[in-house]
């Protein structure tokens, strides 16, 4: 038998609400069943979702960590277990077209077009786009699906709820450990294009998505990492301008929290996280300053590592 084409890699964090319409959706693709695998990773669950997964899906592959190691310890611990040539990221609150696979491109790096399970005439993500302040916006967000996006196209980065990679270009570990959440997609996506790959925006491989269906939003960790991992992924790999301006607006950010605080217009909480994130960059910094001037030594190839 060949080998599969594509390997589905689910990070599962008490998702289990979410497991049953997403791995049913798999079921139904129209790409026949050797051409690809899906394991499940789950970060030390305590709702039953492996429990689930073993006894409803039993031809899905499960990976059992001890505790959670987020999004991007979850993804890197997966890779060992995959025997496609391609990987490709699926978040568990997704629902994917039964097209998707057989749309989705095996050149990678690939991401598919995402709307929102809530409202599938909305656009979610058409992939990543690079803002001049260090952010990743989702290009299209919250914009009508009404044919503007229909069209293939080079982007900077693929939204990690569903990306494709190539499986000899990632290598030993997919992410950087560090990051935890957020931001992990736009890292591998701009080291992947500093090695000279370009991501391909695959607009008939559909996607719902149920947006902020794990984390949620603007709670201390969503506050801690997007701050962090934001100024880290623009300090290893933008240019010297946006490396300075990003750490600059950090900084910028966490005054205002203090004073928005202070008028009563924020939790102290959210402060909080503002201040640890803050000292985690300060404390990474000279490890990524390393790390950036290595990469940016290397010749630019596309056949280099993620």
């Amino acid at each position: 038998m060949d080998e599969p084409l594509f390997s589905i890699l689910i990070v599962n964090f008490n998702g289990r609400r979410h497991l049953p319409p997403c791995l049913t959706a798999l079921e139904r693709q129209t790409l026949p069943r050797h051409r690809f695998e899906v394991v499940v990773v789950d970060n030390g669950s305590a709702d039953g979702s492996l429990d689930l997964v073993r006894e409803s899906f039993p031809w899905v592959r499960t990976v059992a960590l001890g505790g959670n190691a987020g999004f991007t310890g979850g993804n890197n611990a997966g890779l060992p277990f995959l025997r496609g040539r391609s990987v490709v990221l699926l978040n568990n609150d997704t629902v994917p077209d039964p097209h998707w696979l057989a749309e989705l491109p095996a050149d990678a790096p690939a991401v598919s077009k995402l709307v929102l399970e809530a409202d599938p005439g909305v656009v979610n993500s058409a992939g990543l786009q690079l803002l001049r302040d260090g952010r990743g916006f989702d290009r299209g967000f919250r914009a009508a699906d009404d044919g503007r996006f229909e069209a293939a196209a080079n982007v900077f980065a693929g939204c990690g709820a569903a990306v494709v990679f190539d499986r000899k270009a990632v290598g030993t570990a997919l992410f950087d450990p560090r990051l935890f959440l957020y931001y992990e997609d736009l890292d591998a996506a701009w080291r992947a294009g500093l090695a000279g790959r370009t991501t391909t925006y695959a607009p008939r491989s559909l996607v719902r998505h149920v947006l902020g269906g794990t984390a949620g939003d603007e709670t201390p960790l969503f506050r801690f990492q997007i701050e962090r991992n934001r100024t880290l992924t623009a300090l290893r790999n933008g240019d010297p301008f946006l490396a300075v301006w990003t750490a600059v607006g950090q900084v910028a950010r966490f005054g205002r929290s203090v004073l928005r605080a202070i008028a009563g217009r924020e939790r102290w909480r959210l402060v909080g996280a503002s201040a640890d994130a803050l000292l985690a960059v300060i404390r990474h910094a000279p490890a990524v300053a390393v790390e950036r001037f290595v990469v940016r030594s290397r010749p630019n190839r596309a056949s280099g590592g993620a």
